[in-house]
């Protein structure tokens, strides 16, 4: 994924991830914080929108959000109606999810769709990568993925929901859903009132 730091109305600043989650992603966002420090911006709130990737390094990212104590927001930058930049609806799918739920608070702004499925796993023999069928992948992930959602404070039946998905499909979670399963809290009203940024004012961290 790119990190860039965009300023916020209230005059905070938020973290914007966006693409595919590569190898270490918890470095870069920790390079992306200490760049955002140093330019004297505390961003507290990661905006994310991935469609998904290594979950291994979703699961490291989630990790090193919760340490710093940080919140997570879907959203993706869009063009406001005067030509200016803002944080609207995005997409978080797959291993995304997983960086989600690690927000000490978590929302998701209107217009974004979360979607869930079965995890893939690939195995590297002798140089050679396999990749393992639906039901191993399930088999090999689940235990360690329910302790992970316990830890975050989110309910397990996400994990079941998202094991009764092909990997090869997507499952859109409804709105009392999320809310059902803790993957958004109360937080949210909080991070839609301060989603909008300008074009001039945007950064990169």
């Amino acid at each position: 994924m790119t990190y860039s730091l965009v300023p916020l109305q209230n005059g905070g600043a938020a973290i914007l991830a966006q693409g595919r989650i590569e190898g270490d992603e918890s470095g870069r966002l920790i390079a992306a914080l200490q760049s955002a420090q140093a330019r004297g911006a505390m961003p507290r709130t990661l905006v994310i929108s991935s469609p998904g990737g290594v979950l291994e390094s979703a699961l490291d990212l989630g990790q090193t959000l919760r340490q710093a104590g940080m919140q997570t927001t879907v959203g993706a930058l869009a063009q406001d109606a005067y030509g200016g930049v803002e944080i609207a609806g995005g997409n978080c799918h797959s291993a995304c999810v997983m960086v989600l739920m690690a927000g000490v608070n978590r929302s998701v702004l209107p217009g974004s769709r979360v979607g869930v499925h079965s995890p893939q796993t690939q195995v590297t023999v002798r140089g050679q990568r396999y990749v393992l069928d639906d039901e191993t992948s399930r088999r090999l992930a689940e235990p360690a993925l329910r302790s992970y959602a316990r830890y975050m404070g989110v309910s397990t039946k996400v994990i079941d929901v998202a094991h009764a998905v092909p990997h090869s499909s997507i499952r859109t979670l409804s709105g009392s859903e999320m809310a059902r399963f803790g993957l958004v809290t109360s937080g949210k009203r909080q991070a839609s009132r301060t989603r909008k940024a300008t074009s001039r004012e945007r950064g990169r961290a």
